[in-house]
């Protein structure tokens, strides 16, 4: 497969020389790194949508929005396609931050707090997803959505934010709230491969809530990440949020990667986002989804 990096030509701007982004899951915690970073840009006119009017004064609080740059609308609704079209109208780019977010059950901690006192391991607490929010309904129906309106839309190009450990079937994050997040989460990814869209595919590792810009980023494929017990195995919120910014920019055509950061000090901070993805010559592998019987 070829892999194509080259800067964005002029055809694709808007007439204001700025390209309409739309960002999806742009009140959560790195949907909206994702918008902010895109508000802050010249080079950028971000559109979020959000589920909710307090997700909606939030954005605008926390990083100077206009009204007129946020749609609310639950995608997953009845009008979710109608909200889905208004947002993506005229869009050259979308961002999908979309995830179904599991939640603590308050009663597993008693064991775990038991646990934790007696000395005994390997007890953890339970989680469980609000039934209409569930991985198939977030990660895989919700996500089909929006790319089958980028598409009907015109939408050029696709960067979607996944998580690492799509490869294990086992992994734990699997077994939350039995959702199986990982699985839905690759099949909508091999959706976007198929669409015939061009697309950035970001797996990052654990999520953190620290600074961004001070650590060296590393990529590599296919969960390789976590057979490294000792390396690097998370990468902070903000580093994605510049990552789907600078998949844009560069036009990271086709491409699928898992991501981490190195601790501060370690290495040198990554500012070279194209030296970064070309260095990255090898691109995540999907067979196990043609074995499976695709999408």
């Amino acid at each position: 497969q070829k892999i194509a990096w080259k800067m964005l030509s002029k055809t694709t701007m808007a007439v204001d020389g700025k390209q309409k982004v739309v960002i999806t899951g742009a009140g959560g915690r790195t949907g909206s790194l994702v918008f902010k970073k895109c508000l802050a840009s010249p080079s950028y006119d971000p559109i979020g949508v959000v589920r909710s009017e307090a997700s909606k004064s939030a954005l605008i609080k926390n990083t100077g929005a206009i009204d007129s740059q946020i749609v609310v609308g639950d995608i997953l609704g009845s009008n979710g396609g109608a909200v889905l079209d208004k947002a993506m109208a005229g869009a050259d780019s979308l961002v999908i931050a979309t995830s179904a977010v599991p939640k603590i059950k308050p009663l597993s901690l008693i064991p775990v707090i038991l646990a934790k006192i007696t000395g005994k391991e390997g007890v953890r607490p339970k989680f469980t997803f609000k039934e209409d929010q569930m991985p198939e309904q977030v990660d895989w129906i919700g996500q089909k959505m929006q790319i089958d309106s980028a598409k009907k839309n015109g939408v050029r190009k696709v960067v979607l934010v996944g998580s690492m450990g799509g490869t294990q079937k086992d992994n734990f994050l699997n077994t939350i709230g039995d959702g199986n997040i990982l699985v839905w989460k690759r099949r909508a990814e091999r959706y976007l491969i198929d669409s015939g869209l061009d697309y950035t595919i970001i797996h990052p590792g654990g999520l953190k809530d620290d600074e961004g810009g001070l650590r060296e980023i590393v990529l590599n494929v296919d969960d390789i990440f976590l057979e490294d017990k000792a390396g690097p195995r998370s990468i902070p919120r903000a580093d994605v949020a510049e990552l789907c910014v600078q998949s844009l920019g560069l036009a990271a055509s086709r491409r699928a990667f898992d991501c981490v950061a190195r601790a501060v000090g370690e290495g040198t901070p990554t500012t070279d986002f194209k030296a970064l993805f070309a260095g990255m010559t090898k691109n995540c592998d999907y067979a196990d989804m043609d074995a499976a019987g695709g999408n």
